[in-house]
């Protein structure tokens, strides 16, 4: 009696380790396709820290990168931290007839956004765009600056009076 408890608590063992390897490989992220492999840079979790230009506010958000349908896009959650509630979604892809990286961005206070960036230069990943459908030259900019494997600083700039403004920066750790 004793060895059959024993065994069906082995069996039960082996088949929920089974069951979670299993559900593992099919749970895995896709590789990324390689027109966007280099943004591989970014997959994972990140905790932000940073602040409003102007006010000096203190923000925090966390920020998760993953790979999406079958790696052609590399999706971004944005999440604030409270106090302040700003989340965006953005799916950041190639754009084949553009030649170029492009983001499109939704969030939670209805905006719609499109943003085009030429890859890396020099350690920088500059997205410059606006409101999606809109046909003026770009008004916003998101720059991503590599500072090393596990740290980078992104900024967020508006277009005034011909001038780019930094609205907010944020240092960002992988974890």
């Amino acid at each position: 009696m004793e060895s059959q408890r024993r065994y069906r608590t082995y069996a039960a063992a082996f088949a929920a380790a089974t069951l979670l390897c299993t559900l593992r490989v099919y749970a895995a992220d896709p590789a990324l396709k390689p027109t966007i492999i280099s943004l591989e840079y970014f997959s994972g979790d990140w905790e932000c820290s940073g602040k409003l230009d102007s006010s000096g506010k203190t923000i925090e958000a966390h920020q998760r990168f993953i790979p999406e349908l079958g790696g052609a896009w590399l999706s971004f959650r944005h999440d604030d931290k409270p106090p302040f509630a700003y989340h965006a979604l953005s799916e950041w892809g190639w754009d084949e007839q553009e030649k170029k990286f492009m983001m499109i961005a939704l969030d939670s206070v209805g905006g719609a956004r499109i943003f085009y960036s030429g890859g890396w230069d020099a350690g920088r990943l500059q997205w410059d765009g606006d409101a999606a459908g809109s046909t003026s030259p770009p008004k916003q900019r998101f720059s991503f600056e590599r500072l090393d494997a596990r740290h980078f600083k992104v900024s967020y700039f508006i277009l005034k009076n011909d001038d780019w403004s930094r609205v907010d920066s944020s240092t960002c750790t992988k974890q």
